[in-house]
């Protein structure tokens, strides 16, 4: 197994350093009952490139109630496959692309087009998987 350390310095790229917009409403936190597709995740790193222009943000869950649930929907989740965040309550949801960590458990890579909202190390978000992106059975 991979320790993070390891698993962070494969990303080993341009830090983005961009704070959330002052004023963001703190995310309150979504239990599965309410919407089984939706978790609090938090960045733990941000990378770009120019080009291609894209972002790339290492995440997990933001609380540990959580774990297994994110666990289950990156497992789910077809290997780049679109999703949605948002920045904070009220905010409009962002596309994305998702992957799973294999080599770290428990940890996404949220792929983040040219011009969409950016992300910060220890940023915390929401995020949403669209029934379309999970596999069945």
């Amino acid at each position: 197994m991979i320790s993070n350390t390891a698993c962070r310095l494969g990303f080993a790229t341009l830090l983005l350093l961009v704070f959330p917009p002052a004023g963001a409403q703190e995310l309150q936190h979504r239990p599965p009952e309410q919407n089984p597709r939706v978790v609090n995740c938090k960045v733990m790193e941000v990378h770009s490139s120019r080009e291609p222009a894209v972002s790339v943000a290492v995440f997990h869950q933001r609380d540990k109630a959580d774990a297994q649930r994110l666990k289950e929907l990156l497992e789910r989740a077809m290997d780049g496959g679109a999703v949605e965040y948002q920045t904070s309550e009220g905010s409009a949801w962002q596309p994305a692309a998702v992957a799973r960590l294999k080599s770290c458990f428990g940890r996404g890579l949220l792929i983040l087009p040219a011009g969409a909202a950016p992300l910060a190390a220890s940023q915390t978000f929401l995020l949403r998987f669209p029934v379309g992106t999970l596999k069945t059975g």
